[in-house]
């Protein structure tokens, strides 16, 4: 266990650190603690973080942020004293509303409720079975009182009783619409060079090497943002908040190896911070899209049961910051007045607005367009992985990997071409990645985008290429990834969101359902009573054979 720094969580320039500095000794003093961070996810990087949870305190609760020109404006609030959860509080959780897709809103339920009964208004990506999930219960329990369509993703403000909560959950505040953790429709128009570059903090002059050269910070938070499908706004507020990195360059930053403070075990530089912080918002977003989380866990291993009504992307940002808090200062750091949620609006403006010009991320009834195998007509792969994750770990179980079967060994080159399973344009062609983007208008946060990775750079086709189904796209490796062998994962995204292939959004291609098995890996494909297992190229139940 280390010892806070000036370097490590910084909120102001070095003129006002001097003058605080002794303020910030007494606090560090009677305030930091050790916690272990993450490590609590299968296959997620253990470690221990050296973060001080002394923001409730005037000094450390200062921060710049910047004025009409883009110059760091200093900010003194009120100090925020650690929050008591109060049993009697009320718990109605009302995230702010934006357009559907469907344009009608369902008006408000007038009717009796049950006895031993909760009204509950779906949100946009809720299903039956994760409000079940949510409120602890089966779905067979949920009333519907006006008949309103339940199959898939439901719409926005459907009535639904459920039975009445038998736990505490202490944390029932909004945080941030779903919209603003997902690299959704506005997230490709952040410019974080610009934004960067105008504040003129320390995160300008960072730079690490990483892949096939040098990366400046602002780099890595775009790379990282679109990567991993997180909005960079959030990223670039998380940076902040905890280093000071965008708007000062605080003393010793640079020798600070872990802007994030988590300092975890094989985690180091930003790069790698910002790779943990995505993977903890994903297990909070698509583990409570699922309906599988029900608690948070604090950096002192301490639970508390997540709120029911909550979105995902409130559950996403308590996640991360369960993980670098505990309880007494969980609550002044995310929602006090000097916390993370009020340092956003100071760098972002108005999230409630910002959510409603970002639109709603998952429609009620959303469908897969059509999709075909992802090579050749009249050939013959192997399915080598069934649903896994998407992308990051905490990712849902989307990705579905083949593999050619050209019998060349290991991480050889293929030298047969993956093709396009839909029609539409290239918007990403790097790092072994082909995103292709089915309704072509070049944004990666809209509409649906299926993302092809571990493509070799030779042959792989140029960002900027319209592509028709079977088309060729680049030559299956192990590029982009750790990998044991040449193959090529597919996974889709809408609207930003990772969709998993055992939700309400089946993944098919070709008629083929892919089914998930007991595994991280394990599953197979199925059609008309036909069944693909997985396994080893060389084993004839993993053949799929396109049909001509």
């Amino acid at each position: 266990m280390g010892s806070m720094s000036s370097a490590s969580n910084p909120r102001v320039k070095s003129a006002i650190q001097n003058k605080l500095r002794p303020v910030f000794s007494i606090s560090i003093l009677l305030i930091l603690v050790a916690c272990n961070f993450p490590g609590r996810t299968e296959n997620l990087i253990a470690g221990t973080a050296t973060v001080a949870a002394a923001r409730q305190t005037a000094a450390a609760m200062l921060y710049p942020s910047p004025g009409p020109d883009g110059t760091p404006v200093v900010h003194q609030p009120t100090p925020s004293l650690p929050e008591t959860p109060n049993p009697q509080a009320p718990t109605q959780v009302i995230p702010p509303a934006f357009p559907t897709e469907t344009g009608t809103p369902i008006p408000p339920y007038s009717g009796q409720v049950p006895a031993g009964m909760t009204l509950y208004y779906s949100q946009s990506g809720d299903t039956l079975k994760s409000i079940a999930g949510h409120f602890r219960t089966s779905p067979s329990l949920l009333q519907n009182p006006t008949q309103a369509n339940t199959d898939g993703f439901l719409a926005v403000g459907i009535p639904l009783f459920v039975p009445g909560t038998q736990f505490y959950a202490p944390y029932h505040q909004f945080v941030i619409a779903d919209n603003l953790v997902v690299y959704g429709r506005n997230s490709r128009s952040v410019d974080v060079l610009g934004i960067s570059s105008r504040a003129g903090g320390y995160l300008n002059h960072y730079n690490e090497y990483l892949f096939e050269g040098r990366y400046t910070g602002p780099e890595i938070v775009a790379l990282v943002a679109l990567e991993t499908s997180t909005d960079p706004r959030l990223l670039l507020a998380l940076l902040e908040y905890q280093s000071g990195w965008v708007y000062a360059w605080p003393e010793g930053a640079e020798e600070d190896k872990f802007p994030l403070n988590y300092e975890a075990v094989g985690v180091e530089g930003l790069y790698d911070e910002l790779q943990v912080a995505a993977r903890e918002l994903a297990r909070g977003y698509y583990g409570w899209r699922e309906g599988s989380l029900q608690t948070l866990r604090f950096k002192d291993e301490s639970q508390a049961t997540i709120h029911p009504e909550l979105n995902a992307g409130s559950v996403a940002v308590q996640v991360l910051f369960a993980g670098l808090y505990t309880p007494a200062h969980f609550s002044p750091n995310l929602y006090g007045e000097s916390g993370f949620l009020s340092l956003y609006r100071h760098m972002f403006d108005d999230p409630d607005q910002l959510a409603l010009e970002g639109g709603e991320v998952i429609p009620q009834g959303l469908a897969q367009p059509a999709m075909t195998l992802p090579f050749q007509p009249g050939l013959t792969w192997a399915l080598t992985s069934g649903p896994h994750i998407t992308w990051q770990v905490g990712t849902p179980r989307g990705a579905i990997d083949f593999a050619p079967r050209d019998d060349l060994p290991g991480c050889i080159v293929s030298n047969v071409y993956a093709t396009a399973s839909s029609s539409g344009l290239v918007v990403r062609s790097s790092r072994g990645a082909v995103a292709v983007d089915l309704d072509g208008d070049g944004n990666e946060g809209t509409g649906w985008v299926i993302i092809y990775m571990h493509l070799a750079r030779d042959g792989r086709i140029a960002d900027g290429s319209w592509v028709n189904t079977d088309d060729p796209l680049g030559y299956p490796s192990c590029e982009g990834g750790y990998s044991s062998g040449a193959h090529l994962h597919i996974a889709r995204k809408y609207n930003g969101e990772w969709i998993g292939a055992n939700g309400a959004v089946p993944f098919v291609m070709d008629d083929w359902l892919a089914v998930s098995g007991q595994g991280a890996y394990a599953g197979w494909l199925v059609r008309d009573g036909e069944t693909v297992y997985v396994g080893t190229s060389d084993k004839e139940y993993t053949w799929i054979r396109r049909d001509e």
